[in-house]
């Protein structure tokens, strides 16, 4: 008996909550703000953590790309089983979502402790990006050259 209908199921249950919690930490990040009357730093270091935020966001956006779709061509050309291809897949996705919450995060926090809404912006950008990512069972055949029937 194949389980994959159950791992498929599990994974976008994992996106959801992934993405759910990151959202639901931007709303708490917000109405935290809107409550505050004044920031926790001041403006040099807002402005030193604008520039790191900036910086590790481009890097896990730049690298966490390059690293997923190495993953997927390296899973494409592998001769292995479909369910293999499908665990290898999950994995390269894991890495990648994590890649793109964790300075989405960062950014909110960051949002937090200056209550600069750039960082607010940028967050949303990367909670964005991560919902654009949801695993589609189409989308999962055509990037591991899979047919309708490996994947129920």
């Amino acid at each position: 008996m194949n389980s994959t209908p159950t791992n498929f199921k599990i994974f976008r249950i994992l996106h959801l909550a992934l993405a759910t919690g990151m959202g639901l930490f931007a709303v708490a990040s917000f109405l935290l703000v809107r409550m505050r009357t004044e920031p926790f730093l001041d403006v040099e270091a807002d402005r030193a953590l604008q520039l790191i935020v900036v910086t590790i966001a481009l890097l896990a956006l730049y690298f966490g790309f390059r690293l997923f779709k190495n993953r997927i061509l390296k899973i494409r050309k592998a001769n292995e089983s479909a369910e293999k291809r499908l665990t290898d897949y999950r994995t390269a996705c894991i890495t990648w979502w994590l890649l793109i919450e964790i300075p989405g995060v960062l950014a909110f926090t960051c949002f937090l402790l200056t209550g600069n809404h750039a960082f607010f912006a940028l967050g949303i950008f990367h909670l964005m990006i991560l919902i654009m990512f949801t695993p589609r069972r189409d989308n999962i055949l055509l990037l591991l050259n899979l047919k309708q029937e490996d994947l129920p």
